[in-house]
């Protein structure tokens, strides 16, 4: 991921300053994404994809990574998903980690929340 954003980073000609005053965040945030050190909040990735472009977001594989990935698009965290979703917080974060698969209903909400039918 951090590789991603720096190649993308880089083609636009931006410097980790730019992109760090464009984000609204210090550059040493951008250097640690780039180096893998951290990972953007969830709040960050709308502004990263809307300032590098779409595709970014770190795609896993499964139910898991679908759900993550969308809610990340969003700039959700875990609990402001459930809270739309009106499920437990636990119901999300361990569907993410892939240790619990919802219900059909929790599916349906999940899915309804995030506009998202590859959920399924």
């Amino acid at each position: 991921m951090g590789e991603r954003i720096r190649q993308r980073r880089t083609d636009l000609g931006l410097t980790q300053h730019t992109l760090a005053n464009q984000l609204g965040c210090w550059y040493q945030s951008v250097a640690a994404w780039e180096r893998g050190f951290s990972e953007p909040a969830p709040t960050r990735w709308p502004a990263i994809e809307s300032a590098l472009g779409a595709g970014l977001v770190p795609q896993r594989e499964g139910l898991a990574g679908r759900v993550r990935a969308a809610r990340l698009r969003l700039g959700w965290t875990q609990e402001e998903l459930a809270r739309r979703a009106g499920v437990n917080a636990r119901t999300v974060r361990n569907t993410e980690r892939g240790s619990f698969h919802p219900n059909k209903g929790t599916l349906e909400r999940l899915q309804d929340v995030l506009q998202d039918e590859d959920l399924r």
